[in-house]
């Protein structure tokens, strides 16, 4: 039988207050490890935060869909009916427009651009040479920054905040999981406290109990007054108040230590006990200040996201530079067009009169043209734009240098504040073994003075109250030595999580710019 069910076993001649009961069903037996594998698994907190990893990489994908190509299409179909205002004009003209394009954003800067233009015109226009007509036309465009824009810009600066936003997101779902794990081992010894301590208090109920017992006994024979007995029967309802406090205590920190390791709401669960099958210890742990000041100031969650925050700060102030510059466009630009269709031949000694021939002919004829380059144009040149004075590009160069310098102070703020937070839970380690050391040594005294009182009592040599103090004072000593243990072994688990994690939330840094 574990201690637990030994425990359990024990108390349950013991009357509670609030409907609080101890189950009579098998507990779950649950080591140090299982506590913390269940905390993986089932924590909702860590559940929660495992979705901010994913939605930071749709960010990333988000930002970086500025270089998807655009793919554009103009499909039209026009009738125009107008008066004759002359014998050359067109009485009716019926338009056919399918145009197609793609545009895409290069990770350069430059903006590429490729259309392809198509119209067919049906007219009756005297003096149109081709009816109907197919026009085509392909044009390639580029447009290249030299300077504003070739390094950086604001789509290259949103995706890679983005980025260093999923890398911080990464960081705060570390950070929940390593606190997430320390707050299951603290809580795991706060309940091995609270069940030792009703053992405990148990403990010291029996005796009272036994004192009380062994004093009516005298009062029967007639070597004590029955007046004698009454601090005794104080006692021992002192004691049971005390009892009934602690196993509400035990049963609060059982609910405490589910709330981590269950998923879910669950009326079985908080009916199940948990006995922890580890016992903490009182070993000496040594521990180094500096080679933890030095981890922490290298790994722990909230100094690496707040160098990622000034990663993006440095990324702000690239771009505010970048505005400064004068803008210098590379521009290219190649055409090339065709011209098909029926063509309407007249007599070359009568240009306006009658059609004497026709050439069958179609769309084939305009798109051969234009693969076939007959009909090329192309173009090259520079933009040059420089705003003057240039104030709100200043201004906001102002601005990221000050927002720069701000989240160097920070940093450094927060690596003293890291710093601070190392030794102190460096020191809390040194004085709980302390703290461990001395409230045995007290356990061990307050045990010989109850057994020299008990023995002093049966001698007729003590009294009643000095017996009941001594049993207080063994009580308390063994109730201190617990605590004693388990804050130590908390403070090596608060050692160990400052070097890892902070504790407060981590903010994903500003996309704007």
């Amino acid at each position: 039988m574990t201690f637990r069910r030994g425990l359990l076993a024990a108390l349950t001649c013991i009357p509670l207050v609030g409907g609080l009961a101890l189950a009579e069903d098998a507990p779950l037996e649950l080591s140090l490890d299982q506590a913390v594998e269940r905390a993986l698994e089932n924590n909702t907190d860590i559940a929660i935060q495992r979705f901010n990893p994913e939605s930071s990489a749709e960010s990333v994908r988000e930002a970086r869909g500025v270089y998807d190509p655009t793919f554009t299409s103009t499909l039209t179909r026009q009738s125009a009916q107008s008066p004759q205002s002359n014998v050359f004009s067109s009485k009716s003209d019926k338009t056919t427009v399918f145009n197609f394009g793609l545009q895409q954003y290069a990770p350069t800067g430059a903006t590429l651009s490729v259309d392809f233009n198509n119209r067919k015109q049906d007219t009756t226009n005297p003096l149109a040479s081709f009816n109907p007509s197919y026009g085509s036309s392909l044009t390639l465009q580029l447009s290249q920054p030299l300077l504003r824009n070739f390094k950086t810009d604001s789509q290259r600066y949103q995706l890679r905040v983005a980025k260093k936003n999923r890398e911080i997101s990464d960081v705060q779902f570390h950070q929940s999981v390593v606190n997430t794990i320390a707050a299951v081992k603290s809580r795991y010894y706060d309940l091995i406290y609270y069940i030792d301590n009703l053992s405990v208090q148990n403990k010291s109920l029996a005796l009272a109990q036994k004192l009380l017992d062994e004093n009516q006994i005298k009062v029967k024979v007639g070597t004590m007054a029955p007046l004698d007995v009454v601090s005794a029967e104080a006692e021992v309802a002192r004691i049971k108040n005390i009892v009934i406090a602690a196993q509400t205590s035990l049963a609060q920190a059982e609910d405490n230590l589910k709330l981590l390791i269950f998923p879910k709401n669950d009326l079985a669960m908080w009916a199940l006990h948990i006995d922890p099958t580890d016992r903490p210890t009182a070993e000496r742990t040594d521990i180094d200040v500096d080679a933890a000041i030095k981890k922490a100031l290298e790994q722990r969650t909230d100094v690496v996201a707040q160098r990622k925050t000034l990663e993006i700060a440095e990324e702000r102030l690239r771009l505010a530079r970048n505005g400064r510059l004068p803008g210098v466009d590379l521009i290219l630009s190649y055409v090339t067009t065709g011209q098909g269709g029926t063509q309407l031949v007249r007599d070359p000694n009568n240009p306006l009169g009658p059609v004497v021939n026709e050439i069958p002919g179609g769309y084939g004829d305009a798109a051969s043209q234009v693969f076939g380059r007959d009909f090329p144009t192309w173009m090259a040149g520079v933009n040059v734009t420089i705003p003057i004075p240039n104030r709100s590009a200043r201004a906001s160069m102002a601005r990221a240098h000050i927002a720069l310098d701000q989240t160097k102070a920070q940093l450094t703020a927060l690596e003293l504040q890291v710093t601070s937070q190392v030794r102190t839970a460096g020191r809390a380690v040194e004085s709980g073994y302390q703290q461990v050391e001395s409230t045995k040594a007290a356990r061990v005294l307050a045990e010989r003075r109850l057994d020299a009182e008990q023995k002093r009592f049966a001698a007729g040599m003590s009294t009643n109250f000095m017996v009941t103090q001594a049993q207080r004072d063994l009580a308390q000593a063994e109730a201190d030595e617990l605590q004693a243990v388990a804050d130590y072994r908390k403070s090596i688990i608060s050692f160990e999580q400052v070097q890892e994690a902070g504790t407060g939330g981590i903010t994903f840094a500003g996309s704007g710019s």
